[in-house]
């Protein structure tokens, strides 16, 4: 029993509770479709209130908020209209509010589909030595070449 105790009052909760936040992120950015949150953040436009949009491969919008996602689960939305009708009505806007909205989701660029492990992702403005378009990484783009070559060694 006191080893238990003794186990219990070395744990730094401030660590574990971090560690917690971040896999609820990390959570949230899978479930929109990300490979982590940092990716999912990249990719979005903030909207009001700690309110993000991204504007998903399949030309699908996400709509979230890292601090309510416990409680609310990211909307989607089919296209562009719908979701500005959403946050026109929960935020009242009319006239030139709306207007900046409609401008502020113009900035928010089209994520791509990775082609190996199909995780959504914002393209690279740099240039690099795989396909920026079709991989979110040079590991994925790495590992499909190895996966082709693995299938014309078998063939």
């Amino acid at each position: 029993m006191e080893d238990w105790e003794r186990e219990v009052d070395s744990i730094n909760w401030k660590t574990m509770l971090a560690e917690i936040d971040q896999a609820l992120l990390d959570n949230l950015a899978a479930e929109i479709g990300f490979r982590s949150y940092e990716n999912l953040e990249n990719a979005s436009g903030l909207v009001a209130e700690d309110y993000h949009i991204c504007h998903l491969s399949d030309n699908r919008w996400a709509y979230w908020n890292p601090h309510t996602y416990t409680r609310e689960d990211p909307l989607f939305f089919e296209d562009r209209d719908t979701v500005i009708k959403h946050i026109a009505e929960m935020f009242g806007l009319v006239d030139e509010k709306l207007e900046q909205l409609k401008l502020g989701m113009d900035e928010v660029h089209q994520s791509h589909q990775c082609e190996y492990c199909k995780y959504e992702f914002l393209p690279s403005t740099t240039t690099g030595d795989w396909d920026t378009d079709k991989y979110c990484s040079a590991e994925c783009a790495m590992e499909s070449v190895l996966h082709e070559m693995k299938e014309d060694f078998v063939e």
